[in-house]
This record gives structure tokens, C-alpha cells and sequence, in this order.
């Protein structure tokens, strides 16, 4: 199967009005892809805030990025799609390279075949009748689509095969086995445990195909330590896919070795390339959250695999997301007050990060020393320190912490220039 180009056409001309937060009370309806000819920008005030951005730039360097190094280390990628639930970034990741794209919900996968995404991977357990006959009912209708979901146990696949009683399969469901680690989060924690269940798939071969390995390294005990339970982790999964039999996967042309979050992908990738077998191996990463990485924990986890001897990555994503707020309140000394709280920013993982102050009329200034230190529904509250010289109606730029948790917060997103120009958008599916 080929490049697979979606058809975003329909999302481009969705109108747009001031019942979408972002969008500017006083504009007529107009369809997202005139979004350009407004003319707008941010720092002159022409959008209501708060308002998240992506900076295109930023994007395109961290595609490129990514992208030189799948490249040079034979890698390939199916993003997970979870992070943004923009098809329009699905698209852009398809034209980049993608090998497909990874859904952790059956909802998601629903959005995802809408716009015609053919090869598709639930990095989750699929799991009652509802979702399984879903699935199924894309797989009989188009031939042309691809799908693997994660099976970590024989209940998993007595469910399945309960749930599509009398219901009939032009294919057989794409089964990659999940290997967990013991205190983690799903899949099978031993060898023996793997092995029973690539057994009970092989009985089922109307129902299921077994395809390979996946993996979530980033759900691991002993992380916030170091990351050297992901390096164990590893090894863990090749030994029990050394000891899968050749008769569980002579037929396949290829076999699909999975893993690799936004943190410690590196290390998942050298581990699994060792991987040496009968039938070629596709070393599968679905990293998402390197579109845009962040001011926080992920830009946190990229300087500290810069600064490991023993890990494998050397370069520096890019934040594409920023968060622009105004000062709303200065009402105590040393306390100010923002006009963006948890219905508009990220707080799972760390909360935003002031770096940018820009004054209407006066032009960019020194955001001094702050720091947002809680927020409420719509009000993020900032200690101030001594010379800091913030007034009502200044703009502050701040950083999120976990995409993941950002893109669901907004149903529409301007796409900027590094001068603030708004020249396209997108819009989520949450």
C-alpha cells in the first residue's frame, strides 16, 4: 500500500463564527480555508484571548527533524494520533512519511477512517461489542484498510470472538501481542504469558492474525529515576519474541515490532533494530507528541537523553505550541492574574510557563520573573517577583506541558508565523 492522502476538503471548508473559541465575535461566518485573507494577527489584537497557537516554523522543523532520523536508522512511524485528533496533522504526517497512524480509542479510529486514514494501529486493547463490530464492520467494507490492535490476554480474545457472534469476517483482525512490565500499565508480563495467547490466536485464524510485538515503555515504573528500566524493558520484549516458534509467523511477509512513546524512543529504537529473524522486521515508532514537543516535560525528557553518554539522540525539537493570555489582574503585590485556566491549558503534567510579555503599542518587554502556580476554570494565578512591571491588558506567551492535554482544549487552533501572522488553522475531533 502506497502514500495515503486524506481527503480534508470537507474540514478546510467548515465555517467558522464567533461560537468557536478563538474566533473573533465581531467576524462574519467564513470558511476555514479564507482563514489567511482575514489578515489577522495575534499582537495586534485582531483574535480574542486566550488563544493557543502553533507556530509553523516550529512544526515543520520537528517534521523534518524526525523524519532525517526514521531515515537514517531504517525506522519507520505511525504517530499516535491522540495528540492532536487533527486530520489536517495527520495528513502533513502522511505526506512526511508515516507508515500509518495510531489510535487509543475506537472513537478516534472512527474520526480517523471519516478522512480516509487505511492503516491504522489501536496501541490499546479492543475490547466489547460496541467497538469490536465497529472495527470489523470497516475491515469487511474496505479492502484496502489495514488494521492491528493490541491483545494481552485470552479473555481479550474470547471477548472479541463473543462480541462478533454470527457476525462474519472478509478478514481476519490484526493482533499485535502487548508485552507490559510488571507495576505498569496493560499487557502481558512474561514469556510463558505471551506464548499461551500467540497460541490461542493461532487456533482462530478466521478470527485473528497475529503480527507482531507492541509496546508502551512510557508507563513503566522507576522512570522519574532514569530511564534505565526502558533499556530492561526492551530486552525483555526481543527475549520473548526470540522465543515466539517461526510456525506462529512463516506466513507473514513482515513482522511488526512496536513501541516507542515521545521520551525514550531512542532507546526502544537501538534495542529493537538488534531484533534479527526469519521474515524482515518493521521497527514501528508511534511517538506523537514530536510534532510540537512542549516548554515542559517532554522538552525536559529531550535534554535529559541529550545529556546520557548511553542514549542515541543528539538533537533539539522545537515548541510549537504557545499560549497567549492577557494580564487581567494585578490585585496584590506580587500576584497577578491571567485570563486562561484548565478549560484552555494543559495542568496534568506541569503548568504553563511564562516567556514571552508583549504590550499593545509598546511592543515586546522583559516578562520578568513569574510563575503560574495554580489555575482555576479560567483563571491561572502568577507569583510576581519584586521588579516585575506587569499591567492590566499586557500579553503574556507562555509554554504547556503535555500536547496530548492541550489539542483537546480547543476545537479550532490558528496556525502563526514566527511574526504572528495568522495564515491557516486547524480543527480537532476530541
Amino acid at each position: 500500500m502506497g502514500f495515503n492522502t486524506l481527503n480534508i476538503d470537507p474540514i478546510r471548508q467548515t465555517f467558522l463564527d464567533g461560537r468557536t473559541k478563538g474566533i473573533p465575535g465581531t467576524s462574519e461566518p467564513f470558511a476555514l480555508d479564507k482563514i489567511a485573507d482575514k489578515n489577522w494577527n495575534v499582537l495586534r489584537e485582531d483574535m480574542p484571548l486566550p488563544l493557543m497557537v502553533l507556530k509553523r516554523a516550529n512544526l515543520d522543523y520537528n517534521t523534518d527533524l524526525f523524519a532525517n532520523y526514521l531515515r537514517i536508522n531504517d525506522l519507520s512511524l505511525a504517530p499516535h494520533g491522540k495528540t492532536t485528533m487533527s486530520p489536517q496533522l495527520f495528513d502533513e504526517q502522511l505526506r512526511c512519511g508515516a507508515w500509518g497512524i495510531t489510535a487509543a480509542t475506537v472513537n478516534q479510529i472512527q474520526v480517523m477512517r471519516k478522512y480516509g486514514i487505511n492503516r491504522i494501529v489501536l496501541a490499546n486493547q479492543l475490547i466489547g461489542k460496541s467497538n469490536v463490530q465497529t472495527v470489523v464492520s470497516e475491515i469487511n467494507a474496505d479492502p484496502e484498510f489495514e488494521f492491528f490492535c493490541f491483545v494481552d490476554s485470552i479473555g481479550q480474545i474470547e471477548n472479541i470472538e463473543q462480541s462478533l457472534h454470527g457476525i462474519p469476517q472478509n478478514r481476519p483482525i490484526g493482533v499485535l501481542v502487548e508485552v507490559g512490565a510488571m507495576g505498569g500499565r496493560t499487557g502481558l508480563r512474561d514469556r510463558s504469558q505471551a506464548l499461551a495467547v500467540i497460541s490461542e490466536i493461532s487456533k482462530r485464524p478466521d478470527r485473528f492474525k497475529f503480527c507482531g510485538v507492541g509496546a508502551f515503555e512510557g508507563a513503566i515504573p522507576g522512570l522519574d529515576k532514569s530511564a534505565t528500566p526502558v533499556a530492561i524493558y526492551a530486552d525483555l520484549i526481543l527475549d520473548i519474541v526470540r522465543a515466539i516458534p517461526q510456525s506462529a509467523y512463516h506466513d507473514l511477509d513482515e513482522f511488526i515490532l512496536t513501541g516507542g512513546g515521545s521520551s525514550h524512543f531512542d532507546i526502544i529504537a537501538e534495542r529493537f533494530k538488534s531484533l534479527d529473524m526469519s521474515i524482515p522486521v518493521r521497527v514501528l515508532l508511534r511517538s506523537g507528541c514530536y510534532l510540537t514537543n512542549d516548554h515542559g516535560a517532554y522538552r525536559s525528557a529531550q535534554e535529559d537523553a541529550r545529556l546520557d553518554p548511553s542514549r542515541q539522540w543528539y538533537s533539539e525539537f522545537r515548541p510549537a505550541l504557545e499560549v497567549w493570555s492577557y494580564v487581567q489582574s494585578v490585585p496584590e503585590p506580587h500576584l497577578g492574574f491571567l485570563t486562561m485556566g484548565k478549560r484552555d491549558v494543559p495542568f496534568d503534567a506541569g503548568l504553563p510557563v511564562p516567556f514571552k510579555r508583549f504590550r499593545p503599542g509598546s511592543g515586546f518587554m522583559d516578562v520578568g520573573e513569574c510563575e503560574i502556580f495554580n489555575t482555576n476554570d479560567q483563571h491561572a494565578y502568577v507569583r510576581l517577583g519584586a521588579d516585575t512591571s506587569w499591567q492590566v491588558g499586557d500579553m503574556i506567551c507562555s509554554g504547556i506541558s503535555h500536547p496530548c492535554t492541550a489539542f483537546d482544549k480547543w476545537r479550532f487552533m490558528p496556525i502563526v508565523t514566527d511574526d504572528y501572522d495568522v495564515i491557516d488553522g486547524i480543527l480537532t475531533y476530541f
